[in-house]
């Protein structure tokens, strides 16, 4: 049953309640017989009522049905025929009382039934409202359930998309990672290859040499040691072409073992060489000693062989002067008697006095300085001291003080930075030098420029004052740090193939710092003071003129023979050429000079074992045999001597590394020194 069904039901009930109205207002008037019906009777209430009574609907809901009665008979009649109309009884009061009564019950009734038709709406639209929202509350669980799947499925995809995102973020990162981590092991490999492939350079070219070094008869001797060292540099250059092409396969690193590995066994080749050499050596110089003893033996013989020629000799010489003699006696005696025959005839003149012998002109022994090596030092000296003297106007005048200035500092700054850090920063701090000998401005400190063409006397002033800044760094740099010479050394002779005066120059400051490079052992004057002859010979006085210590007198001593050294073995920049201006052959003139200039205590041993850790390397490789010979003859014939003068520690630690060297048949090579072709 819907609401519209339940209104219309309401709305007859209504109008039943309507006509029971009307009955009970109709049944108020109508006493007698049946008033209602076909068969009713007139009253005398319709003769007496002009027009007939109109009952006007009356709304239940409005007013009483007895009041709206008495009103409309108040309107509708006059007190006279109401009061002769009406007549009152019992009957018709009950009648009425009933009639009410039956109108409240049945209103009553009907309230009833209205409430119980309206609580069985109520109670059907709510259970219809409660299926309604039981289905759209189903309906929305299971729209919401969809719409929460398709969320939820939304959410899924998106969190898909974020994770592929991230994933291939990931693996990008990742990506971009191991190609950075590969390459910087391709760097590291390159490195640690390069870094092997230069000692094994280095290595193979100490083979070499000596391989070239050794006569025909060694060499075939080691053939098997030499077609190795082949083997070995074919592989390298294999290995190299492979990381140069991008063919080396992973792990990269297996290529730096591999070049290490042929650097080990280059390493155990050289050291199979030297003990081979060593054999040979040992069995040359046992045959040598057999043959010296054989030719010893052949000696005395001879010897004795000539002794007795000789003592016939002489004494074939003694009957000849004997039988002289005994002749010239008679001659004698027969001179005198003929002498004293004229001595009375002839006065006795006179006898003529004898003429005094000349002054030999004084020369320097051959035990304190080589005849030679006294020209050449003199020929330093005074091409120095003419420099010197040249520069005076500049270095005296005071207007050219600040260009003085600025010069040192010019100078000074990119020469205390020389250091062998890398190949450009050696190369930027030789350029700023040079560039200034050049000719090229150089901005001071104070935003003026200045330039070496600025006083005709500026170009020598600043070669001197170069020359002296690097001959100082042995006190300060090279004495405390003994692998600091080689940077110094290979700038050096760089600019002594360019600048011929500055190598002379340098040579004159190193031999006034140490006369035993020369070597020159000068000897003391008659009116030297022992302080003044010491100044001499090296040692410095301080401003309260006291003499130099003699451990700090060595230590820089050490450090100038150190570079002097340095200078004679290391190459210059490889654009001027591989050309040298100071080459081995002063480090052999002077260790055979040293042996014949008079030994003085410390300073001596000092030196030679300074030159021979510096560069004995390469003399043994260039000289061989000879600079064998040469320490052979240090350890047995010098070192004698030196011990009749020299009892100190010096001495001591330079027996114990003859002693080694000659014992292991090899010298190693300085730390530090620049391979060639470094800058």
């Amino acid at each position: 049953m819907s609401v519209d069904d339940l209104v219309r039901d309401h709305a007859r009930l209504m109008n039943v309640h309507a006509v029971l109205q009307h009955a009970a207002v109709a049944s108020l008037a109508c006493t007698g017989p049946r008033t209602i019906g076909p068969d009713r009777k007139p009253t005398q209430l319709e003769v007496r009522v002009e027009k007939p009574a109109v009952l006007p609907a009356v709304e239940p809901a409005k007013a009483d049905p007895s009041q709206f009665l008495v009103n409309k008979l108040n309107k509708q009649t006059s007190p006279v025929d109401i009061d002769s109309c009406i007549i009152p009884d019992v009957n018709a009061i009950n009648a009425s009382i009933v009639k009410r009564e039956l109108d409240q019950e049945c209103k009553r009734s009907v309230r009833l039934q209205l409430k119980e038709i309206k609580e069985r709406q109520q109670g059907a639209i709510r259970e219809r409202l409660a299926v309604q929202q039981k289905a759209e509350q189903q309906q929305g669980l299971t729209n919401s359930r969809a719409k929460r799947e398709e969320n939820n499925k939304l959410l899924q995809q998106q969190a898909e998309q974020l994770a592929r995102a991230e994933l291939e973020a990931h693996q990008r990162e990742q990506w971009a990672l191991l190609t950075q981590n590969n390459q910087k092991l391709h760097m590291l490999t390159i490195e640690g290859v390069s870094r092997c492939h230069r000692r094994f350079c280095s290595k193979y070219e100490s083979v070499t040499k000596l391989l070239l070094a050794l006569d025909k008869e060694t060499v075939q001797a080691c053939a098997a040691l030499n077609s190795e060292l082949r083997e070995l540099g074919q592989l390298f250059d294999q290995l190299v072409d492979k990381i140069k092409n991008g063919n080396c396969e992973p792990p990269e690193l297996s290529c730096v073992f591999t070049a290490e590995q042929y650097c080990q066994r280059l390493d155990k080749l050289e050291d199979n060489l030297h003990k081979q050499l060593s054999e040979q050596e040992q069995q040359q110089l046992t045959k040598a000693k057999e043959l010296a003893e054989e030719k010893e033996k052949q000696r005395i013989l001879e010897a004795e062989e000539q002794q007795r020629q000789q003592q016939e000799q002489k004494q074939q010489q003694q009957q000849q002067q004997l039988e002289a003699e005994l002749k010239a006696t008679a001659d004698a005696a027969a001179a005198a008697s003929a002498a004293a025959k004229a001595v009375q005839e002839v006065p006795i003149a006179e006898a003529p006095i004898p003429p005094t012998p000349s002054t030999v002109p004084s020369s320097i022994s051959n035990s304190y300085v080589h005849p030679t090596r006294l020209a050449f030092y003199n020929e330093i000296i005074a091409f120095y001291q003419n420099k010197v003297d040249a520069v005076k106007p500049l270095q005296t005048d005071e207007t050219w003080k600040k260009y003085r200035t600025n010069c040192q500092r010019t100078i000074n700054l990119p020469l205390n930075a020389i250091t062998a850090t890398s190949a450009q920063h050696l190369t930027n701090n030789f350029d700023k030098l040079y560039n200034f000998f050049a000719g090229q401005p150089v901005r001071t400190t104070d935003g003026s420029s200045i330039t070496i063409n600025d006083h005709p006397l500026a170009r020598d002033y600043c070669i001197l004052l170069m020359a002296k800044k690097f001959v100082s760094q042995t006190d300060t740099a090279i004495s405390s740090n003994p692998q600091a010479a080689f940077p110094f050394a290979s700038v050096i002779v760089t600019f002594w193939k360019l600048l011929p005066d500055f190598g002379k120059i340098f040579l004159a400051y190193m031999y006034k710092e140490s006369p035993y490079l020369v070597p020159y052992v000068i000897p003391q004057q008659a009116d030297q003071t022992p302080q003044q002859y010491l100044k001499t010979m090296g040692y410095r006085l301080s401003e309260n003129n006291e003499l130099e210590k003699p451990d700090m007198f060595l230590k820089r001593q050490t450090g100038i023979a150190r570079l002097y050294a340095a200078v004679i073995i290391t190459p210059g920049r490889k654009a001027d050429g591989p050309a040298h201006c100071f080459g081995l052959d002063e480090a052999w003139r002077w260790l055979t000079h040293i042996m014949h200039v008079k030994p003085l205590p410390d300073i001596c041993a000092t030196m030679i074992m300074e030159m021979l850790q510096t560069l004995g390397f390469e003399l043994w490789h260039a000289y061989g045999m000879n600079f064998l010979k040469l320490l052979v003859y240090i350890q047995t014939i010098y070192m004698p001597q030196l011990s009749a003068y020299d009892e100190g520690g010096p001495k001591t630690r330079l027996e114990m590394l003859l002693s080694k060297f000659l014992r292991e048949r090899q010298i190693p090579q300085a730390v530090g020194v620049l391979p060639p072709g470094f800058w």
